[in-house]
């Protein structure tokens, strides 16, 4: 139990510098009054939403090129947090899918927003679809099936529930907190009940600190909210940005075993220089959505990220490969980057330490899902 207090302990404590900024410094970043943001914005707002199939947003953004990412922000009319989905594609046609209402739901808040490549952001209106039954309604929807819709879903606020007030639980498979850190729903409710007074059961403060790796529970958790604190004082790893549940028997930890709704790849490095990150699957094919770091007066700790979601992902070998891509002058011709992999089974290639050489293209790791 020592030793694996101590794991615990030293890895929260390394990854905790390589924790993202949180959601509003990613994404809502203040504009000089001199600088607008090129992109505009196409979208068909949805008129209905039902209950039966999980809506699908989609929108075109211009320029593509410009394009960082894009999200729906979220909420159940009348409750008070928005809550947001990633929109996935190639620029300049992107989409997400949200939850299925309850059928206590009578309307859904929404809107979309964009963000370019120099953190300027545009959005929709707010738009208000109601829920009405499935044969009234003809907008578009992802047919769900009785595991649900394995969607990830993100916090705005550190008080807010896991899962959305007026929304279907059983399609939401991950939850990013508000410092960046992916986590399974199953890990959030087994570590804090979903409630306030569970999530309360440490007593210090700060997601991915020092503090966290005792056990303690932020001010945010002790309202109703989730941190990662919490998560790896009962035995949930914080790796690189991303968690995943450990499970205990028979005195040791072992993954469980879950259907795979998930893959996160995560690299991590500093100084000059950037490193790209790709996910094949077991066809050899290039999958997932890429969160690239494309910066290059950047030099402290930052971290490039591939995911994958689906209801339930191929089974087979995956491959993680790295490029090393220079900045000018001052880029070293190998950049030393921390490689992590998670999946709903787990942590996979066991956080390596890769030598990315610039300008190639190096294997990075390779895991098989059952």
């Amino acid at each position: 139990m020592l030793r694996k207090a101590m794991a615990l302990t030293t890895l929260a404590a390394f990854t905790a510098s390589f924790q993202p900024a949180p959601l509003e410094a990613r994404t809502q970043l203040p504009a000089s009054p001199a600088q607008q943001t090129v992109l505009q914005i196409q979208h068909d707002p949805l008129a209905c939403v039902t209950v039966v199939a999980a809506p699908l947003v989609d929108a075109r953004v211009n320029p593509g090129a410009q394009v960082a990412r894009g999200y729906v922000y979220f909420r159940a009319s009348g409750t008070p947090y928005f809550y947001y989905a990633i929109m996935a594609g190639e620029a300049p046609d992107l989409s997400a899918t949200l939850p299925r209402p309850l059928p206590e739901t009578r309307t859904v808040d929404y809107y979309v927003q964009a963000t370019d490549r120099i953190a300027l952001s545009r959005k929709t209106p707010q738009y208000v679809p109601v829920v009405v039954p499935e044969n009234v309604c003809k907008g578009k929807g992802l047919v769900v099936g009785p595991e649900g819709a394995g969607l990830t879903i993100g916090l705005t606020d550190e008080k807010q529930p896991p899962v959305p007030p007026g929304f279907n639980s059983k399609d939401i498979a991950k939850v990013i907190l508000v410092t960046g850190a992916v986590v399974t729903l199953a890990a959030l409710q087994m570590t804090t009940g979903g409630t306030a007074s569970g999530a309360a059961a440490g007593t210090s403060a700060g997601a991915g600190g020092t503090g966290a790796a005792t056990g303690g529970a932020s001010a945010g958790a002790a309202t109703g909210g989730v941190s990662t604190g919490v998560l790896v004082g009962a035995g949930v790893v914080v790796a690189a940005g991303a968690a995943v549940a450990v499970s205990k028997s028979h005195g040791k930890s072992s993954p469980q075993s879950v259907t795979n709704h998930f893959i996160e790849g995560d690299v991590t490095w500093s100084g000059t220089g950037i490193v790209g990150i790709q996910l094949l699957d077991p066809t050899g094919a290039s999958v997932g959505t890429s969160i690239p770091v494309t910066d290059c007066t950047l030099t402290a700790s930052r971290t490039a990220r591939v995911f994958l979601q689906g209801q339930s992902l191929a089974t087979g070998t995956y491959q993680v490969r790295l490029t090393g891509t220079s900045c000018g002058a001052g880029t070293p011709p190998t950049i030393t980057a921390l490689l992590t992999v998670l999946t709903d089974a787990g942590q996979k290639c066991s956080s390596q330490i890769i030598a990315v050489p610039v300008g190639t293209t190096v294997p990075g790791c390779s895991f098989t899902l059952p």
